[in-house]
């Protein structure tokens, strides 16, 4: 399985052209100026495949944008026992590319009325962490959408589809690597077909549909380990294919390990979040 994705490398006089725009555009901080790096700036570049203007643009209102959602005042107090305890969304390690990975549990993710902004703040908490998680230099996570429990009952409502979508895309730019589906049922092809126009033909490339009965005799041996930690290894090790590392075969032992939320709280705290 080949991932697809925006082959375009800019040059440094195009980082700088960016730079120089965004500043001309005004109304930023010295200290929003400041927080842009050469990575940042190249990740929108990529995402508006080498338009200086479209990219200093996309840049000059993510950082209004994280100055008015408050990004810089997340903590992890904000969040209630409910949304750390539930495992309704945490990042569960890291592939051996250094990916973060994160989970999605759509069972335990029904967002409730006037739960709206809370649960997109806990969303952009959640990326952030992905962000800061990140190894060995990566700059993207994979996404694991396990979509059992899925019903009308935990849909979330449309508009808050709508504003996930452009927080990923306009904010988060060139940040996923892949995107796995997990057990989607039919209902589910309603919300997706709705938005599926504004998911971008790149973003398109990377998302992909599985069902977890076509894994049942990998998960089956993971499985017969139980709770001894080093045997489940070997046993992911056993039925990985690390001459495909996109394969969700190799993403089994995040999909199959129950969340743990004193494991997730020591990430939060060795990433940085107080």
């Amino acid at each position: 399985m080949t991932v697809g994705g925006s082959t375009y490398e800019p040059g440094l006089d195009e980082l700088q052209a960016v730079l120089e725009e965004v500043k001309r555009l005004g109304g930023l901080t010295t200290e929003q100026l400041g927080s842009c790096d050469t990575a940042m700036v190249m990740r929108y570049l990529r995402a508006r495949n080498g338009h200086v203007r479209k990219a200093a643009s996309m840049l000059h209102a993510t950082l209004k944008w994280r100055a008015e959602f408050g990004v810089g005042t997340l903590t992890v107090g904000e969040f209630d026992e409910n949304q750390l305890s539930s495992g309704r969304m945490y990042i569960a390690g890291n592939d051996p590319a250094g990916h973060s990975i994160l989970v999605t549990r759509k069972r335990s993710d029904a967002v409730k009325e006037g739960e709206n902004a809370a649960y997109l703040r806990f969303l952009v908490f959640t990326l952030e962490t992905a962000v800061r998680a990140m190894k060995n230099g990566q700059d993207k996570w994979v996404w694991l959408m396990d979509m059992q429990g899925y019903s009308r009952a935990n849909s979330p409502p449309l508009s808050v589809s709508m504003a996930t979508l452009r927080i990923l895309a306009d904010h988060f730019p060139e940040r996923l690597h892949l995107c796995f589906f997990i057990d989607a049922p039919g209902i589910f092809s309603f919300l997706f077909n709705a938005l599926w126009p504004f998911i971008d033909h790149v973003t398109r490339q990377k998302i992909v549909f599985v069902h977890s009965k076509d894994y049942a005799k990998q998960i089956e041996t993971v499985a017969m380990a139980g709770a001894d930690e080093a045997l489940r290894e070997e046993k992911f090790r056993a039925v990985a294919r690390p001459e495909d590392p996109d394969a969700f075969c190799n993403y089994l032992r995040w999909y199959c390990k129950p969340y743990n939320e004193e494991s997730y709280r020591a990430l939060l705290d060795n990433v940085g979040w107080r």
